[in-house]
């Protein structure tokens, strides 16, 4: 299953020290493809060139990105059009802590992996 990663949730991997998308496959017991896109990283990397806890968080992100695959050539779009777009033109899911970006995508019917509170993987719009 391929899902595009959120800056929010990879800061939320780097603050927890967990791999939430490998205890999403352990839940759903599927291999996941993770995807980033170029406007992720460019956001994670405004993040940590301000520094502080949150620059040093978005450093940690952008390292666990690294394993991942890398869709570019998006131009300007804003980081969240892009995720929709590209999440509706691969079929995939988005995982995110974003709250806004959540309701977005359950309005275009695209799956969600997010955490709750309690670091448990929610999932939303899928058939498991």
């Amino acid at each position: 299953m391929k899902v595009l990663v959120d800056a929010s949730f990879l800061m939320l991997c780097a603050e927890a020290g967990r791999d939430f998308i490998r205890l999403a496959e352990d839940v759903i017991r599927e291999p996941m493809e993770p995807y980033v896109t170029e406007e992720v990283l460019n956001e994670l990397r405004s993040i940590a060139r301000r520094g502080g806890r949150r620059g040093r968080l978005a450093s940690i992100a952008l390292e666990i990105a690294g394993r991942m695959h890398v869709i570019g050539g998006g131009g300007e779009m804003p980081a969240d059009m892009r995720l929709l777009q590209e999440a509706a033109r691969l079929k995939a899911a988005i995982a995110t802590m974003d709250m806004n970006l959540i309701r977005r995508a359950r309005s275009l019917g695209i799956p969600v992996i997010s955490v709750g509170s309690d670091k448990r993987i929610i999932f939303e719009g899928f058939r498991l």
